[in-house]
């Protein structure tokens, strides 16, 4: 970058594929920027500047007309949720099953192995008073039971596959503006362990995302998951012009994964470098478990933060139980308003139309009463002139029968 253009980003052209909110990490973004020269050693150069939790794992040439905002058609975000918060029959209260014997106990057959279980769970709490409650949160899980919670999961994320209205998923949309509307192409579920404890990542693309929307697509799925909210608050939420109050997600476990530039790789793959994170994938993979992973789930902030969350997560702060009720208001209202303005119109155009037809007679009036006025005009000087005549000759008679009489009388 030349002296001239230090310190005023927009003379480098400089974009960004993804944005994320505060608290979120990128495993990998991708910029654009112009530069004058390529020079060897670059990328090894710039991470020398950079701090521990920021690295640039590479460098290609691209048009003249790129920009990394426009040009990048999908996005691929990762959420890793620890299975114990998905687990309905986890007690947020004493950390311990309240509902059947686990899978491992049921399978042996033992029934001591479960009383064992909750007799442990209990002295843990007992030990750690009133922070008994936070204890034991990473829990290992049986197979069995690992696949059913997973496979629940995916089947409710996968209620937000296709294109809808998430004004409810965000801030300051409403259910009227196109911005609402998003394509969600793709959610997979799939758990794994780290350090004795069992987990579940999240995987959503899509092509755009709104503010705060996919950690508010965890957020009711994982309420619906623990059996809080029900099961159709989802299709509700998408559905109706109502805006629901559906909670948000804890922000640290949420990553951007990839940005995706299948157009750009059609259209210029042949003459241009294939953007892709395949050459990088190594250290992309390597930079998430020494940064990333450590920051999220081998932090005991992270099932602190959870816990903390979850036991915010209430039908009545969110009102899940009365979402269908309140939309089903609102399409009423809706309804109602449609009602009263077809109403308002079809008066209104009643109006006009007696208005013109008013309009017409009196037109029609005036028309018929122009050809008579004429004709009276007309008459009126015949008229005048034959009263004239008479009374001429009326005059013309009187004053010869009045010469008569005089002669007679002078005779």
């Amino acid at each position: 970058i030349t002296n001239d253009n230090v310190g005023d980003l927009s003379k480098v052209s400089w974009a960004r594929s993804a944005r994320t909110d505060k608290g979120v990490s990128a495993a990998c973004n991708v910029v654009s920027l112009k530069l004058v020269l390529d020079p060897e050693g670059v990328v090894e150069r710039i991470n020398e500047h950079l701090p521990k939790d920021v690295k640039v794992f590479g460098l290609a040439r691209v048009t003249n007309s790129f920009c990394a905002r426009k040009q990048c058609d999908r996005r691929r975000y990762g959420y890793v949720l620890p299975m114990w918060a998905i687990d309905p029959s986890r007690s947020l209260d004493k950390r311990q099953r309240t509902g059947p014997a686990s899978n491992d106990a049921d399978s042996a057959g033992d029934a001591n192995a479960n009383a064992n279980a909750n007799a442990n769970a209990s002295a843990n709490a007992s030990a750690s008073g009133a922070d008994g409650a936070r204890t034991a949160f990473g829990e290992r899980y049986e197979q069995a039971q690992v696949e059913e919670l997973a496979s629940r999961l995916e089947k409710i994320l996968r209620q937000y596959e296709g294109t809808h209205n998430f004004h409810s998923f965000t801030k300051n949309v409403y259910a009227n503006q196109q911005q609402a509307n998003r394509y969600i192409l793709k959610w997979k579920v799939g758990p794994f362990e780290l350090n004795g404890h069992t987990y579940v990542k999240c995987e959503v693309l899509g092509q755009s995302f709104l503010y705060h929307q996919i950690r508010k697509m965890i957020g009711l799925a994982v309420a619906t998951m623990r059996n809080t909210a029900p099961e159709n608050c989802i299709r509700t939420a998408l559905g109706s012009k109502r805006k629901f109050n559906v909670p948000v997600a804890p922000e640290f476990p949420l990553y951007l994964e990839e940005c995706i530039f299948n157009a750009y790789n059609k259209n210029f793959g042949r003459d241009r470098t294939i953007l892709s994170i395949e050459p990088y994938l190594d250290s992309i993979n390597e930079f998430k478990r020494k940064v990333i992973d450590r920051k999220l789930v081998e932090s005991e902030e992270f099932n602190e933060g959870f816990w903390l969350w979850l036991k915010g997560l209430t039908n009545e702060l969110h009102e899940f139980t009365r979402w269908e009720q309140q939309a089903k208001e609102k399409l009423e209202n809706v309804e109602r308003q449609k009602q009263q303005m077809n109403k308002k119109k079809t008066q209104q155009q009643q109006t006009g139309k007696r208005d013109a037809e008013g309009n017409l007679l009196r037109g029609d009036n005036q028309a018929k009463e122009e050809p008579s006025l004429k004709k009276e005009g007309a008459g009126a000087p015949a008229a005048e002139e034959g009263k004239a005549e008479a009374n001429a000759a009326a005059a013309a008679t009187a004053t010869a029968n009045g010469g008569e009489e005089k002669d007679e009388t002078k005779e």
